[in-house]
Protein backbone atom coordinates (compact mmCIF):
# COMPACT_ATOMS: atom_id res chain seq x y z
CA UNK A 1 0.00 0.00 0.00
CA UNK A 2 2.46 2.54 0.74
CA UNK A 3 4.55 1.67 -2.42
CA UNK A 4 1.24 2.37 -4.27
CA UNK A 5 0.75 5.84 -2.22
CA UNK A 6 4.18 6.65 -3.03
CA UNK A 7 3.84 6.21 -6.93
CA UNK A 8 0.43 7.99 -6.81
CA UNK A 9 2.41 10.98 -5.13
CA UNK A 10 4.91 10.77 -7.91
CA UNK A 11 2.37 10.90 -10.55
CA UNK A 12 1.12 13.31 -8.80
CA UNK A 13 3.84 15.71 -8.50
CA UNK A 14 4.72 14.78 -12.29
CA UNK A 15 1.63 15.65 -13.68
CA UNK A 16 1.43 19.21 -12.25
CA UNK A 17 5.30 19.54 -13.45
CA UNK A 18 4.42 19.13 -16.75
CA UNK A 19 1.26 21.15 -16.42
CA UNK A 20 3.62 24.07 -15.59
CA UNK A 21 6.07 23.51 -18.43
CA UNK A 22 3.00 23.65 -20.80
CA UNK A 23 1.28 26.59 -19.07
CA UNK A 24 5.16 28.26 -19.63
CA UNK A 25 5.14 27.22 -23.40
CA UNK A 26 2.33 28.75 -24.01
CA UNK A 27 3.49 32.29 -22.24
CA UNK A 28 7.06 32.01 -23.99
CA UNK A 29 4.99 31.71 -27.76
CA UNK A 30 2.26 34.78 -26.42
CA UNK A 31 5.23 36.65 -25.46
CA UNK A 32 7.84 35.84 -28.74
CA UNK A 33 4.70 36.12 -30.73
CA UNK A 34 3.70 39.90 -29.42
CA UNK A 35 6.67 41.83 -30.20
CA UNK A 36 7.17 39.79 -33.35
CA UNK A 37 3.78 41.21 -34.65
CA UNK A 38 4.28 44.79 -33.96
CA UNK A 39 7.26 44.89 -35.68
CA UNK A 40 6.22 43.24 -38.51
CA UNK A 41 3.26 45.63 -38.94
CA UNK A 42 5.51 48.59 -39.17
CA UNK A 43 8.31 47.20 -41.08
CA UNK A 44 5.81 46.40 -43.75
CA UNK A 45 4.65 50.09 -43.70
CA UNK A 46 8.31 51.80 -43.30
CA UNK A 47 9.23 49.41 -46.37
CA UNK A 48 5.79 51.25 -48.12
CA UNK A 49 7.86 54.89 -47.86
CA UNK A 50 4.04 56.58 -47.71
CA UNK A 51 4.47 57.09 -43.49
CA UNK A 52 4.69 60.86 -42.45
CA UNK A 53 8.10 61.40 -40.71
CA UNK A 54 6.50 61.44 -37.05
CA UNK A 55 4.56 58.12 -37.84
CA UNK A 56 7.63 56.88 -39.57
CA UNK A 57 9.82 57.81 -36.39
CA UNK A 58 7.42 56.20 -34.09
CA UNK A 59 7.57 53.12 -35.99
CA UNK A 60 11.08 52.86 -36.01
CA UNK A 61 10.84 53.47 -31.91
CA UNK A 62 8.20 50.67 -31.45
CA UNK A 63 10.33 47.85 -33.55
CA UNK A 64 13.11 49.45 -31.31
CA UNK A 65 11.24 48.80 -28.19
CA UNK A 66 9.69 45.48 -29.41
CA UNK A 67 13.05 44.42 -30.31
CA UNK A 68 14.37 45.24 -26.73
CA UNK A 69 11.69 43.45 -25.01
CA UNK A 70 12.42 39.75 -27.38
CA UNK A 71 15.85 40.18 -25.86
CA UNK A 72 15.02 40.36 -22.70
CA UNK A 73 12.96 37.23 -22.84
CA UNK A 74 15.82 35.52 -24.75
CA UNK A 75 18.12 36.57 -22.22
CA UNK A 76 16.22 35.23 -19.06
CA UNK A 77 16.19 32.22 -20.85
CA UNK A 78 19.46 31.65 -21.23
CA UNK A 79 20.01 32.38 -17.56
CA UNK A 80 17.57 29.78 -16.78
CA UNK A 81 19.45 27.35 -18.69
CA UNK A 82 22.75 28.42 -17.74
CA UNK A 83 21.43 27.98 -13.67
CA UNK A 84 19.44 24.67 -14.85
CA UNK A 85 22.93 23.02 -16.11
CA UNK A 86 24.88 24.53 -13.46
CA UNK A 87 26.87 26.53 -15.79
CA UNK A 88 25.96 29.96 -14.29
CA UNK A 89 29.32 31.32 -13.55
CA UNK A 90 30.45 34.60 -11.48
CA UNK A 91 33.13 37.00 -11.17
CA UNK A 92 33.51 37.57 -7.56
CA UNK A 93 35.46 41.02 -6.52
CA UNK A 94 35.05 42.82 -3.49
CA UNK A 95 32.65 45.71 -3.92
CA UNK A 96 30.23 47.95 -2.17
CA UNK A 97 26.68 47.15 -2.42
CA UNK A 98 25.47 50.74 -2.29
CA UNK A 99 27.47 51.41 -5.62
CA UNK A 100 25.42 48.66 -6.99
CA UNK A 101 21.97 49.52 -5.61
CA UNK A 102 22.68 52.97 -7.12
CA UNK A 103 23.63 51.71 -10.37
CA UNK A 104 20.21 49.62 -10.44
CA UNK A 105 18.02 53.21 -9.55
CA UNK A 106 19.88 54.94 -12.00
CA UNK A 107 18.58 52.63 -14.43
CA UNK A 108 15.02 52.30 -13.42
CA UNK A 109 14.19 55.72 -12.94
CA UNK A 110 12.54 56.75 -16.32
CA UNK A 111 10.25 53.64 -15.65
CA UNK A 112 9.60 55.18 -12.40
CA UNK A 113 8.93 58.85 -13.35
CA UNK A 114 7.12 57.22 -16.55
CA UNK A 115 4.37 55.74 -14.29
CA UNK A 116 4.55 58.93 -11.80
CA UNK A 117 6.20 56.73 -9.35
CA UNK A 118 8.34 58.33 -6.33
CA UNK A 119 11.21 55.98 -5.64
CA UNK A 120 12.89 56.51 -2.51
CA UNK A 121 16.09 55.33 -1.58
CA UNK A 122 17.51 54.78 2.00
CA UNK A 123 21.11 53.85 1.87
CA UNK A 124 23.17 53.91 5.31
CA UNK A 125 26.61 56.19 5.67
CA UNK A 126 28.89 53.26 6.54
CA UNK A 127 30.11 51.32 3.68
CA UNK A 128 28.21 47.79 3.06
CA UNK A 129 31.03 45.98 1.61
CA UNK A 130 30.58 41.75 0.30
CA UNK A 131 32.23 39.75 -2.48
CA UNK A 132 30.29 39.45 -5.44
CA UNK A 133 29.46 39.57 -8.83
CA UNK A 134 28.62 43.47 -9.56
CA UNK A 135 26.75 42.45 -12.92
CA UNK A 136 25.19 39.98 -11.59
CA UNK A 137 23.78 41.47 -8.51
CA UNK A 138 22.82 44.87 -10.30
CA UNK A 139 20.62 42.25 -12.23
CA UNK A 140 19.32 40.86 -9.03
CA UNK A 141 18.70 44.80 -8.35
CA UNK A 142 17.38 45.78 -11.60
CA UNK A 143 14.68 42.69 -11.49
CA UNK A 144 13.65 43.21 -8.22
CA UNK A 145 13.33 47.06 -8.81
CA UNK A 146 11.44 46.65 -12.51
CA UNK A 147 9.02 44.12 -10.74
CA UNK A 148 8.35 46.88 -8.47
CA UNK A 149 7.43 49.18 -10.81
CA UNK A 150 5.58 46.75 -13.08
CA UNK A 151 3.08 45.74 -10.50
CA UNK A 152 3.06 49.42 -8.84
CA UNK A 153 0.41 51.15 -10.41
CA UNK A 154 0.71 54.94 -11.39
CA UNK A 155 1.16 57.47 -8.62
CA UNK A 156 2.35 54.34 -6.22
CA UNK A 157 5.58 54.09 -3.75
CA UNK A 158 8.71 52.10 -4.10
CA UNK A 159 10.97 52.08 -1.33
CA UNK A 160 14.84 50.73 -1.33
CA UNK A 161 16.83 50.27 2.05
CA UNK A 162 20.27 48.90 2.15
CA UNK A 163 21.33 48.47 5.66
CA UNK A 164 23.45 46.04 8.02
CA UNK A 165 21.60 43.21 9.80
CA UNK A 166 21.93 40.46 11.82
CA UNK A 167 25.82 40.13 9.99
CA UNK A 168 24.34 40.41 6.72
CA UNK A 169 23.93 43.42 3.92
CA UNK A 170 19.74 43.29 3.85
CA UNK A 171 19.00 45.28 0.73
CA UNK A 172 14.66 45.40 0.97
CA UNK A 173 12.61 46.68 -2.39
CA UNK A 174 9.38 47.24 -1.12
CA UNK A 175 6.15 48.75 -3.20
CA UNK A 176 2.69 49.88 -3.18
CA UNK A 177 1.32 47.30 -5.81
CA UNK A 178 -0.26 44.80 -6.71
CA UNK A 179 0.39 41.89 -3.85
CA UNK A 180 0.91 38.94 -3.63
CA UNK A 181 -1.83 36.39 -2.39
CA UNK A 182 -1.00 34.09 0.44
CA UNK A 183 -1.95 31.05 -1.69
CA UNK A 184 1.17 32.32 -4.12
CA UNK A 185 3.47 33.65 -1.51
CA UNK A 186 5.59 30.50 -1.38
CA UNK A 187 5.86 29.36 -4.79
CA UNK A 188 6.95 33.32 -5.92
CA UNK A 189 10.27 32.32 -6.84
CA UNK A 190 9.46 29.08 -8.44
CA UNK A 191 10.18 29.03 -11.89
CA UNK A 192 7.74 27.88 -14.53
CA UNK A 193 5.20 29.70 -12.05
CA UNK A 194 2.85 33.05 -12.16
CA UNK A 195 0.18 34.32 -10.49
CA UNK A 196 -1.94 34.84 -13.63
CA UNK A 197 -0.38 32.89 -16.51
CA UNK A 198 -3.24 33.43 -18.86
CA UNK A 199 -2.58 35.09 -22.39
CA UNK A 200 -4.88 37.90 -20.96
CA UNK A 201 -3.31 38.87 -17.69
CA UNK A 202 -2.33 42.70 -17.47
CA UNK A 203 1.22 42.15 -16.99
CA UNK A 204 3.67 40.84 -19.66
CA UNK A 205 6.86 38.80 -18.94
CA UNK A 206 7.96 34.77 -19.06
CA UNK A 207 7.80 35.18 -14.71
CA UNK A 208 11.46 34.09 -14.61
CA UNK A 209 12.83 36.81 -13.09
CA UNK A 210 12.56 36.15 -9.23
CA UNK A 211 13.47 32.58 -9.63
CA UNK A 212 16.80 34.24 -11.71
CA UNK A 213 16.96 36.51 -8.69
CA UNK A 214 16.95 33.06 -6.43
CA UNK A 215 19.55 31.34 -7.90
CA UNK A 216 21.83 34.21 -8.44
CA UNK A 217 21.23 35.26 -4.45
CA UNK A 218 21.84 31.60 -3.94
CA UNK A 219 25.30 31.71 -5.99
CA UNK A 220 26.49 34.41 -3.49
CA UNK A 221 25.78 32.68 -0.18
CA UNK A 222 23.19 34.69 0.40
CA UNK A 223 19.16 34.14 0.59
CA UNK A 224 16.10 36.26 -0.52
CA UNK A 225 12.15 35.99 0.81
CA UNK A 226 9.10 38.09 -0.10
CA UNK A 227 7.05 39.46 2.10
CA UNK A 228 3.27 40.27 1.32
CA UNK A 229 -0.44 41.59 3.34
CA UNK A 230 -1.97 40.20 0.71
CA UNK A 231 -3.40 41.30 -3.16
CA UNK A 232 -3.66 44.79 -3.46
CA UNK A 233 -1.54 45.42 -0.58
CA UNK A 234 2.26 45.96 -1.72
CA UNK A 235 5.21 43.65 -1.24
CA UNK A 236 8.70 43.69 0.22
CA UNK A 237 11.79 41.68 -1.16
CA UNK A 238 14.25 41.54 1.08
CA UNK A 239 17.93 39.89 -0.17
CA UNK A 240 20.68 38.99 2.66
CA UNK A 241 24.66 38.38 1.60
CA UNK A 242 27.51 38.01 3.65
CA UNK A 243 29.16 40.78 4.45
CA UNK A 244 32.78 41.02 3.88
CA UNK A 245 34.99 42.98 6.19
CA UNK A 246 37.97 44.62 3.73
CA UNK A 247 41.28 46.01 4.79
CA UNK A 248 41.36 48.53 2.20
CA UNK A 249 39.17 50.14 -0.39
CA UNK A 250 38.67 47.57 -3.48
CA UNK A 251 40.68 48.20 -6.34
CA UNK A 252 37.92 46.72 -8.52
CA UNK A 253 35.88 49.07 -7.17
CA UNK A 254 34.73 50.15 -10.40
CA UNK A 255 32.95 47.13 -11.42
CA UNK A 256 30.18 48.19 -9.00
CA UNK A 257 29.36 50.20 -12.16
CA UNK A 258 29.05 47.78 -14.73
CA UNK A 259 26.58 47.72 -16.84
CA UNK A 260 23.27 45.39 -15.63
CA UNK A 261 22.35 42.82 -18.56
CA UNK A 262 19.10 44.26 -19.07
CA UNK A 263 19.80 47.95 -18.55
CA UNK A 264 17.68 50.42 -19.79
CA UNK A 265 18.71 51.59 -22.92
CA UNK A 266 20.06 55.27 -23.33
CA UNK A 267 20.27 55.42 -19.45
CA UNK A 268 24.27 55.50 -17.99
CA UNK A 269 24.78 53.67 -15.52
CA UNK A 270 27.80 55.63 -13.83
CA UNK A 271 25.03 57.31 -11.62
CA UNK A 272 24.82 60.98 -12.56
CA UNK A 273 23.76 62.33 -9.47
CA UNK A 274 23.04 60.70 -5.83
CA UNK A 275 20.07 58.79 -4.98
CA UNK A 276 20.17 59.10 -1.63
CA UNK A 277 16.73 60.12 -0.52
CA UNK A 278 15.93 60.90 -4.06
CA UNK A 279 12.23 60.74 -5.18
CA UNK A 280 11.22 60.63 -8.63
CA UNK A 281 7.24 62.45 -8.91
Amino acid sequence: MASIAIQNALYTEEREANRLKDEFLAVVSHELRTPLAAMLTWAGLLRGGKLEPASAARGVEVIERSARAQAQLIDDLLDMSRIMTGKMRLEMQPLEVRAVVRCALDSVAPAAEAKSIALAAALDGVPVRVLGDSVRLQQVMWNLLSNAIKFTPKGGRVDVRVRVANGDAAISVGDTGAGISPEFLPHVFDRFRQADSSSTRSHAGLGLGLAIVRHLVDLHGGTVHAESAGTGRGATFVVSLPLRELREEPAAATLAHARPRAAAPGVGLEPAFDLRGLRVL
